[in-house]
Formats: structure tokens, C-alpha cells, sequence
């Protein structure tokens, strides 16, 4: 099942993002407590007020994408949402409930664009993934590097 998460959702989605944070190329691998209680306060600010689906199974969160709007920083009459987070557990992945999430976001993505709530949608990928979106209509316009 694909729906909006809630705040009873908090603990699981935490812990989800935690698994994103180890997986991560950006090396978000250390939480501290204190960067612990700020997650939990941007996840109940993406429940409450911006974007967060997950995808269920069985009673248990297994995945979800986080996002927020934001305004062009060049273009003030720009909006966009921006993913924040793409995550499913990986014993889901290329299967038919990852398929619906990804499926939600866009239909979600597709009606804010229509609607002209946004006028873009942001999402990214881990250079390590061999996803190719542009046969559902996403348009890679730059690759985006980290140096530490």
C-alpha cells in the first residue's frame, strides 16, 4: 500500500531514513542524538506541512520519498519540489510495491505541474543506481559532484 505518511508513522520512517543516511554516497553515515532529534523534527515538518509518502507492507513502512517546495532562487515566480529522499528497503527494490511508489510520486508530481502548484519537480539518483527515468518523461539536466 502507497500513502501519505502520518505522524504515528515517525518512529519507522525515521529509521528508514537512517538506512538512506548508511546507504548514501554523501557519507551521512554518523547521526549524532542531536542530529537524530533534527531529523525527527524536518520528518514531522514533511509529514505535517510538505511531502512524505511510504509504501507498506504488511503493516510495515518499507520505503518512501520525502520532498519539499522551494522557490527558485533566480526566478522568483519559479516554484518547485524538491525530493529529499528516495528510499526503499532493498529486499523491495525492482519489485511491484517500489514500482508504486515511484508510480505515486509522479502522478502526485504530474498533477502539481498541471495545477501549476509547481512549475518543476526535482528528484536525484545515486550515482550507483542504473535507473534510467527518461522513458517516463524525467530529463537528466546535470550530474551533481562532492568533494570532501
Amino acid at each position: 500500500m502507497i500513502r501519505p505518511a502520518t505522524v504515528k508513522d515517525l518512529n519507522s520512517v525515521l529509521e528508514l531514513l537512517q538506512h538512506f543516511a548508511m546507504a548514501s554516497a554523501l557519507n551521512y553515515s554518523e547521526f549524532t542524538s542531536g542530529d537524530i532529534k533534527s531529523a525527527r523534527g524536518k520528518l514531522l515538518e514533511l509529514i505535517l506541512k510538505q511531502y512524505l509518502i511510504v509504501a507498506e507492507d504488511s503493516g510495515k513502512i518499507v520505503g518512501m520519498i520525502g520532498a519539499q517546495r522551494e522557490q527558485d532562487p533566480w526566478i522568483q515566480s519559479r516554484t518547485r519540489i524538491r525530493e529529499l529522499f528516495w528510499w526503499m528497503e532493498p529486499e523491495y527494490r525492482q519489485r511491484r510495491l517500489s514500482a508504486e511508489l515511484f508510480i505515486r510520486w509522479q502522478q502526485d508530481c504530474e498533477r502539481w505541474l498541471k495545477n501549476k502548484v509547481v512549475s518543476q519537480v526535482s528528484l536525484s539518483t545515486q550515482p550507483t543506481t542504473n535507473i534510467d527515468l527518461s522513458t517516463r518523461g524525467w530529463s537528466c539536466i546535470e550530474q551533481h559532484w562532492i568533494k570532501e
